[in-house]
């Protein structure tokens, strides 16, 4: 079993050790597993400044815009997709499926906390 690399965090080292338990990867493979984990851990941190800041944010002129981290969530979740496609796993669906559930709900939980604070707000 190869080592987890020091730099993956929680669902980065968990894909990782599940990843490289089931499956003997070449050399070339092992960067492309390492960016998929690492790209698992960049949607948690994205999911948590959403999570935080709320879907939506005040603008440069005070208008109310999307949050960019949400266009870059999607960006991660693509890359993800890709390069476990890219490795032909056949865990590659479930990991997708798991990144999927947990942004949505993540998105569920922020459009609630903005729709109180509309209604806090008189909005």
């Amino acid at each position: 079993m190869t080592a987890v690399p020091k730099v993956l965090k929680r669902r980065g080292r968990a894909l990782w050790r599940e990843l490289v338990k089931k499956y003997e990867f070449d050399e070339h493979e092992t960067p492309v597993l390492l960016e998929a984990c690492r790209s698992l851990d960049r949607i948690d941190a994205l999911e948590d400044v959403i999570e935080a800041d709320g879907l939506m944010i005040t603008g440069s002129t005070g208008q109310q815009v999307l949050h960019p981290a949400v266009a870059e969530l999607r960006q991660q979740q693509a890359t993800v997709a890709r390069l476990l496609t890219q490795l032909n796993l056949e865990a590659a669906e479930g990991a997708v499926a798991m990144s999927r559930q947990i942004s949505t709900a993540a998105q569920a939980a922020a459009k609630a906390r903005w729709e109180r604070s509309k209604a806090v707000r008189g909005a």
